[in-house]
């Protein structure tokens, strides 16, 4: 996705200076490649983190890295998808600093688009300041002080995740009760569940089963629903599977099978 993002940051003509532990990664993104973390933020208006986790997030900021070397009059704009909690303990570590909170809702093709959702937290004037970049890359909606967008973005991906536990679960209820499954697919589609259908079945998203793991497990698994999708992901064999990929739907619907083959069969013989 930080190469998608800088990509399109880019073409809309920002000048952009990209760092990533694999120089060839950052590299291939066209933009000049800086070799620290810290060396990259020194001379830049805007700072974005787009990494894998709040872990990740504060090894690349603090310790020497590019908290420090971010310049009076800029704003941080963290853009990894992390807990609220996290969020807020990274921001108070950088008093003084305008800091934004704006995870992303979309896939690589929203990016390159430019029509993601970004989910933004932070003071009015540090909003003013990173918007008129941010809008580049799509909608900036603003959630609140920081913390609330990463808030915002773990609701809208549990909602989405859960979704697609409850859509695997009527396609097995469906084929336990003998209805085809083109049918049950194109009934399905036109009722509630569809957007989690269309989400299923495309094949440009890009959200790897582990990622899915992972924002499902920052919600502390708070409902039983949340606590049954989370179990259904972490038994996918393949954790670098996308979500939308075919081999990632036949492990859920083998996994939901026999985890409720006896009821949907039982419910079936009523």
């Amino acid at each position: 996705m930080g190469g998608a993002i800088t990509g399109r940051l880019r073409a809309a003509g920002h000048q952009v200076t990209v760092w990533n532990r694999d120089r060839t990664r950052a590299a291939a993104t066209g933009a000049p490649v800086a070799p620290t973390p810290a060396a990259a933020a020194a001379s830049a208006d805007l700072v974005i983190t787009m990494l894998t986790d709040g872990e990740a997030v504060e090894a690349v900021l603090f310790d020497g890295g590019a908290a420090a070397a971010v310049r009076p009059g800029a704003v941080l704009v963290q853009m990894s998808t992390i807990s609220p909690a996290q969020t807020t303990a990274i921001a108070a570590r950088l008093p003084g600093t305008s800091f934004v909170d704006a995870p992303v809702g979309g896939s690589v093709d929203a990016v390159a688009a430019g029509t993601l959702a970004l989910f933004a937290g932070g003071t009015p004037e540090s909003l003013d300041r990173a918007e008129p970049v941010l809008e580049s890359l799509g909608t900036v909606t603003r959630c609140g002080k920081a913390g609330a967008g990463s808030a915002v973005k773990l609701l809208q991906n549990t909602a989405m995740l859960t979704a697609l536990g409850g859509l695997h679960d009527s396609l097995a209820l469906a084929a336990a009760l003998g209805i085809p499954h083109p049918l049950a697919v194109r009934l399905l589609a036109a009722g509630p569940l569809g957007t989690a259908l269309r989400r299923a079945a495309s094949v440009t998203a890009d959200f790897p089963v582990a990622l899915a793991v992972k924002d499902l497990r920052l919600t502390g698994a708070a409902t039983p629903m949340i606590a049954a999708t989370l179990g259904l992901l972490e038994d996918v064999p393949d954790q670098t599977a996308d979500l939308g990929s075919l081999i990632a739907l036949k492990h859920l619907d083998s996994l939901i099978a026999l985890k409720h083959l006896d009821s949907l069969m039982a419910l079936e013989n009523s």
